[in-house]
């Protein structure tokens, strides 16, 4: 009992935020794999949004932890790295292009995340900046490509083009601020989800 209590603590509220963002990004996969893309994209941008707020709990409970790094790390790996290729292959480009291009999101994706557990964020004077572009972003583009593809023909080569460079990005050098990238995603992804909601 008191090795469930100590793992439960670990987890706190913080964690609890995180496992729902999971929840979320697991429902989402499931819809994806039976063939129902409209409420996956609902539930990856639910999941993206409590992702966002998982930290900001952390922080104002005083909770930011060693174990809730490595936690939301791992966590992100299913939910933007394996739901961006799924997307990219189940939906987007079905084949053997969506297959290569999935695996180059998910690969770099994880080398990402693996290198920001270790490594952290730049700093800069009192600017925080990620390094590469995140992994978010490929979960949301290909949401917003799928978005994109229900009000016009988009050609097979240009979102094999797009996501694989933005692949490939995920470990460059490129920096972005910390604040303004949830400043730009978080009303983006409630757009898509909004439309995904009108389509159903």
């Amino acid at each position: 009992m008191n090795h469930i209590r100590g793992i439960a603590k670990q987890i706190g509220w913080a964690g609890l935020v995180t496992i729902l963002s999971l929840l979320s990004a697991w429902t989402s996969i499931s819809f994806i794999l039976s063939d129902n893309p409209k409420p996956a994209i609902i539930f990856s941008v639910l999941a993206f949004l409590l992702d966002s707020l998982d930290g900001f709990v952390a922080r104002k409970l005083g909770t930011s932890s060693v174990f809730g790094t490595y936690f939301d790390s791992m966590v992100d790996a299913i939910n933007y790295s394996v739901l961006a290729a799924l997307v990219t292959e189940q939906v987007l480009l079905p084949g053997i292009a969506g297959y290569l291009i999935g695996f180059l999101i998910l690969v770099f994706g994880i080398l990402r995340l693996v290198l920001f557990t270790v490594n952290g964020f730049a700093k800069e004077d009192d600017k925080v900046y990620y390094v590469g572009v995140v992994t978010p972003h490929l979960t949301l583009a290909t949401a917003l490509i799928f978005f994109l593809s229900q009000v016009a023909e988009i050609p097979a080569w240009s979102i094999a083009t797009v996501l694989g460079i933005l692949a490939v990005l995920q470990l460059s050098t490129i920096k972005t601020r910390k604040t303004g990238v949830l400043l730009f995603w978080i009303p983006v992804s409630i757009a898509i989800a909004i439309g995904a909601v009108v389509w159903l």
